[in-house]
């Protein structure tokens, strides 16, 4: 079966909207609790279906206009069900400027002899801002169906301003591969992938050296500045939703310090133009026979909100 989702959401004064949806069965898409109860938007993508079948394709086509703010959730977990040629998702991604996108889905679960694809291509904008997560399992663990499935490949590729600047290319094929070993997924059941893309990711991964620094019971995690703007995250454990709850705190700490950013660069932008139009008036005022006495005005600068709780709880 082929399906399609789309999403446009765009900047309305303060608050940002859902402009064009079109979703096709079994999949459904709709707002995640009130659409008015937060200034960004919040969608969800739901499913009729129990998993992914055997050559089903859904293409799925996001777009956060300038200013926007999206969230993007799913309803359960991705079930990849027994296959002999394959199922494919495909998701192309756009990013405005000063726009966020975060993309948090439920955990892929793929059962024995699933064959899957996975590919992501991301275009950001010069000062477009991702968070997008991916949660890997070996399968049904409490049916003893870990690392059973024939393969599961994902790709995810990001560019900004139109040039690739990161590609994740994840192929498991567990009769082929070592899959418990190092480098792989070393004695656990389920991986974690949090990526975050923007031209204030530098400052953000100081922040992280500070915050992260602490051990978390049943995680294994680490996370590296893969490029000028990318800082990526690997966590690995044995509960889907223990990890899929660390990657929303972790989406959470991003988004809140993404609004920071662009808060304190539009606020340092309207005091530049302030001032630069000041001094225009200063010039033009010479040529006035009694001009008026006028006033510099002095640039304000907002207090860095640093995000620095260290006592982050996983429930």
């Amino acid at each position: 079966m082929e399906s399609a989702i789309k999403v446009n959401a765009e900047r309305e004064g303060h608050k940002t909207v859902l402009k064009e949806s079109y979703h096709s069965a079994p999949y459904k898409l709709t707002y995640y609790g009130s659409p008015t109860f937060h200034e960004h938007l919040e969608m969800i993508i739901m499913s009729a279906s129990p998993g992914v079948m055997d050559g089903d394709i859904l293409t799925i086509d996001v777009h956060a206009k300038e200013k926007a703010e999206l969230k993007m959730f799913t309803q359960s977990f991705n079930k990849v069900h027994p296959m002999k040629e394959g199922a494919t998702q495909l998701t192309t991604v756009h990013v405005d400027d000063d726009a966020i996108l975060q993309y948090i889905p439920h955990p892929i679960t793929p059962f024995k002899d699933s064959i899957f694809l996975a590919k992501n291509e991301i275009h950001l904008q010069k000062e477009g801002v991702l968070i997008w997560g991916d949660i890997i399992c070996s399968g049904r663990v409490h049916m003893k169906e870990s690392f059973v499935f024939t393969q599961l490949h994902t790709i995810t590729k990001i560019f900004r301003d139109g040039k690739l600047i990161f590609i994740d290319n994840q192929f498991l094929s567990p009769e082929k591969q070592p899959i418990q070993k190092m480098l792989f997924f070393e004695g656990y059941t389920h991986q974690a992938t949090l990526l975050f893309s923007s031209s204030f990711a530098k400052d953000l991964k100081l922040e992280l050296d500070e915050i992260l620094a602490q051990e978390y019971e049943d995680i294994t995690y680490g996370f590296t500045q893969a490029a000028d703007d990318v800082v990526i995250f690997r966590a690995l454990g044995n509960n889907g939703e223990l990890l899929y709850d660390f990657l929303l705190m972790l989406g959470q700490l991003c988004w809140e310090f993404s609004q920071h950013k662009i808060s304190e660069k539009n606020q340092a932008s309207t005091e530049q133009e302030k001032l630069k139009n000041n001094g225009n008036v200063e010039i033009t005022s010479r040529n006035v026979e009694n001009p008026k006495e006028i006033q510099s005005v002095k640039a304000k600068k907002e207090k860095v909100k640093q995000i620095k709780n260290k006592e982050i709880i996983l429930e």
